[in-house]
């Protein structure tokens, strides 16, 4: 079920929240845990609909993961890492078999035909969505519980809640269970609170169906396009569409997960924070899907910083100091892994090669030029990074992607058509893109920010900014109702990108 849908927004939403708000009052002392029975049993609806197979990986992940975090609790000293090595492995073995398993087929085939080997034909299955985000989930719950940061969970109900809970569980935020968990133990609910989710919700639904949509239709009319058949101007329209598409796309299922996660008493993670303003590529991964990359500095990179600088002895290795090898080493297995994780197929692992990459790079020299050069000039160079990164996330093989990084940088294509370019300048793109590049800025929240000084200052001549913004927001409120409904009516809506992951 998405978020974007009428069936969402004007059925599902809707009794969840009456249901969640009215039956566990009948309850009295036991409110609390019928209203987390209640959400949970809504959370298995909710990704259910997408069908009941689905579903069935989902509650096999919580089965074990509930027996491995208690197996892990109740054992002493060795014994608690094993579990939680056998925990890790069976979770990953989800992965593997449902996103991974095809690929690793195809590659195997690849190596083994020169020498006659009979190929793999691995039976065909349905990727259950957002299998990659409560996987990293149960992992971050087992090791939390091997670290002893918290005792192992022994109510089923809320351990299923932490891991499906359904704002989150298509494509995050990838909440850590020390937060998440508390409130499912303990949570309040206000009429602020709610009020700020449905707000929250609003923008976005905004960003995902109004903004994203005209954005996808550029970007997919002319990234789907061989490369060969496309001109440099084109070439670059697409790639900032798309980089802009999925920024909007992304953020705005966040801002709706965390808007539904305040309307039913729950404070889900910020998980982006305008990384199009960065200037660096690690200022960028401060900024983007945060909680995806704080998991992966906890419990990837600094593990595997730690076990290498345990077997490296000497202060230098080749020249290079080993704090610096080792953060480059650690740098790079992190980021592949990353560009795996996102996708089955050699463009992500790519993707995540580059990052990787650059990260490195700017642990050296070249990192300490770059701070030193001006912030245009720093902001320019995250901006064709990402541009050019994106390209590999967004083709379908490597092939595509250089041929259209060529076409870029005006190698390959055809001569340019201005007349098919403007074509994509409509009024909605035009105002769309407008919004969307000041809206990757601050500029939109420096005027909010103003406007709410100014009426916070005092006196009754600031009650009327006091008023208009109640009143701007009720309107906008409305129309973004009204814009989105009409949309989701025409059928002209998108799924979410990363839906696919």
């Amino acid at each position: 079920m998405l978020f974007n849908s009428l069936i969402f927004l004007y059925l599902f939403l809707p009794v969840t929240l009456l249901v969640i708000y009215t039956l566990p009052r009948l309850a009295g002392k036991f409110s609390l845990p019928f209203s987390n029975l209640l959400l949970l049993a809504a959370s298995l609806v909710f990704y259910a609909w997408g069908g009941v197979w689905s579903l069935t990986v989902l509650t096999g992940s919580i089965v074990l993961n509930y027996v491995t975090g208690l197996a892990i609790g109740n054992a002493r000293d060795a014994k608690r890492k094993r579990w939680l090595v056998a925990g890790v492995v069976l979770n990953l073995a989800l992965l593997v078999v449902f996103k991974y398993s095809l690929f690793l087929a195809n590659n195997i085939n690849l190596l083994a035909e020169p020498f006659g080997a009979t190929a793999l034909t691995p039976a065909s299955v349905i990727l259950p969505l957002g299998i990659s985000f409560y996987t990293f989930k149960g992992i971050g719950y087992l090791i939390a519980v091997k670290r002893q940061e918290y005792p192992a969970q022994r109510n089923f109900i809320n351990l299923a809640l932490y891991i499906g809970l359904f704002p989150e569980l298509i494509a995050g935020p990838i909440d850590r269970y020390g937060y998440l968990g508390a409130q499912i133990t303990a949570r309040t609910t206000s009429f602020a609170q709610f009020s700020s989710g449905v707000k929250r919700f609003a923008l976005g639904l905004f960003k995902k169906v109004i903004i994203s949509t005209p954005l996808a239709y550029v970007a997919d009319h002319i990234i789907n396009n061989p490369p060969e058949n496309l001109s440099t101007p084109l070439a670059w329209l697409g790639a900032v569409s798309y980089m802009l598409q999925i920024y909007y796309d992304f953020s705005g299922y966040t801002d709706m997960a965390i808007g539904i996660g305040r309307m039913l008493g729950f404070e889900l993670s910020e998980n982006f924070n305008f990384p199009y303003i960065s200037r660096s590529v690690r200022e960028f991964w401060k900024r983007w899907h945060i909680t995806l990359s704080t998991w992966l500095r906890d419990y990837l990179f600094l593990p595997i910083a730690y076990s290498t600088s345990r077997k490296l002895t000497k202060e230098r290795y080749a020249g290079i100091r080993v704090d610096k090898l080792i953060y480059i080493c650690a740098t790079m297995v992190t980021f592949l892994l990353c560009g795996f994780w996102h996708g089955a197929a050699w463009n992500f692992v790519v993707w995540g090669a580059l990052h990787g990459i650059m990260l490195s790079l700017e642990h050296t020299p070249f990192g300490k030029w770059l701070g030193r050069t001006r912030k245009p000039v720093q902001h320019l160079y995250v901006i064709l990074f990402l541009l050019a990164s994106l390209v590999f996330f967004r083709t379908t093989s490597l092939p595509q992607a250089f041929g259209y990084l060529g076409v870029m940088a005006g190698v390959n294509g055809v001569a340019p058509d201005w007349t098919k370019f403007m074509e994509f300048f409509d009024w909605e793109f035009i105002l769309m893109g407008t919004v969307a590049i000041l809206g990757s800025t601050k500029v939109f929240r420096h005027i909010l920010d103003r406007w709410l000084s100014w009426s916070a200052s005092g006196g009754a001549k600031n009650i009327w900014l006091v008023h208009g913004y109640e009143i701007v927001s009720m309107v906008a409120l409305l129309l973004v109702l009204m814009l989105t409904t009409m949309r989701m009516i025409s059928q002209t809506n998108t799924p979410f990108i990363y839906f696919q992951f």
